[in-house]
């Protein structure tokens, strides 16, 4: 008897201890992968992923609170839900973040909330509690094996929550500094441009049609992000350069000539002693060289111009020509379009060029009824 009752408290502890090694590895696995400068959604994206997986449930929802904290919205799901927000109130979703614990309910036809989830049956909803205050819930509905949900279910959603949180509260401060970053940025290429009517939005504009190519060929966000910033500063160099000489109307003499060819290695300099740009600086420095070795400011050939200087090369050059100059009329979106084609393999690399014209050119002149 004696015997029995210790192989059922070992087989007991075994059971434990296996719970405790499949929590933790599920949380080292989630810190790995979520690991890096992840956006919001991209964590919600693999956290529904994994409650999914390791619940086995039909539906997995995270909800996150807006900004004033009146309202739940929906920011990843998989499965049947067609709720995209909750209203602070009396819904069961609000009664988890309210009191900060995990609610399963097995038979929501038999609760008060029966119309709040149409489709679904049983239900487990988790807070996602941050160290300052509620972000939201984790929800996972109907086991596909159609059991109720047990206590190890609610130990890993736990888990999943936990982590979760912190991940969602890390990225959310990201967010904003870089929202900030960027504004910063934006209102000092503003200020440059501002010292000439020509140049109104062109760093803004160029960056936008830069994102596109660099999306359209397939370069991961981390990479377009650098891109943006580097788009937004191109021309930084520029600033010491007199709006005279800027706005002139007519052939620039040598010295005036050599002033604005120095921009490029000018904002360079200004830029690489700061850490935040250090990855953005070749960039800027090469964005006028040219595929053929003929640029400036060091000849550089092919694909030794770095690849974020050769999509600011087209982007930059195309809104160029889109735009008045002191010395020139703006050309046609078919005139520039041709003169893409035309440099393509000399000033241009063929691939960007060829990819800014099937996913930017080719949009807008098929949305004014032009053949490319």
């Amino acid at each position: 008897m004696e015997d029995r009752l210790i192989d059922n408290d070992l087989k007991a502890t075994i059971r434990e201890l296996a719970d405790c090694y499949e929590e933790l590895s599920l949380l080292y696995r989630l810190s790995s992968e979520l690991s890096g400068n992840l956006s919001v959604e991209d964590i919600c994206n693999r956290i529904v992923a994994e409650v999914t997986e390791q619940l086995e449930v039909k539906t997995a929802v995270v909800m996150l609170i807006e900004e004033g904290g009146q309202r739940l919205y929906t920011k990843s799901f998989k499965g049947s839900w067609n709720i995209m927000s909750i209203d602070r109130g009396g819904n069961i979703v609000w009664n988890a973040i309210n009191e900060k614990k995990d609610i399963a309910v097995c038979d929501l036809m038999t609760t008060e909330f029966r119309d709040d989830f149409p489709g679904i049956s049983s239900i487990l909803i988790c807070p996602l509690l941050g160290k300052k205050r509620p972000l939201g819930a984790i929800i996972a509905a109907d086991k596909k094996s159609k059991e109720e949900f047990y206590s190890y279910d609610t130990k890993l959603i736990m888990a999943i929550s936990t982590q979760a949180a912190l991940l969602i509260e890390n990225a959310t401060l990201y967010e904003e500094l870089e929202e900030f970053f960027i504004g910063s940025v934006k209102a000092l290429v503003r200020a440059l441009e501002a010292n000439s009517s020509w140049t109104v939005g062109h760093s803004e504009r160029v960056t936008d049609y830069a994102t596109a190519i660099a999306e359209g060929m397939a370069e991961d966000s981390e990479f377009i992000e650098r891109l943006r910033i580097c788009c937004l500063l191109h021309d930084i160099g520029k600033i010491g350069i007199p709006v005279m000489i800027l706005d002139k109307h007519g052939t620039l003499d040598e010295n005036e000539s050599r002033a604005v060819l120095q921009h490029p290695l000018n904002g360079a300099r200004m830029l690489e002693g700061i850490r935040a740009f250090k990855d953005i600086v070749a960039g800027i420095r090469h964005h006028h060289e040219r595929w053929d070795g003929n640029g400036i400011p060091h000849g550089l050939k092919g694909n030794d111009i770095p690849l974020m200087a050769r999509i600011i090369a087209v982007a930059d050059a195309f809104d160029a020509m889109l735009s008045d100059r002191p010395y020139r009329k703006k050309r046609t979106m078919q005139e520039a379009v041709e003169e893409l084609r035309n440099s393509s393999g000399s000033q241009f690399d063929p691939q960007v060029v060829d990819t800014f014209i099937k996913t930017v050119i080719q949009f807008s002149l098929l949305h004014q009824g032009v053949s490319p």
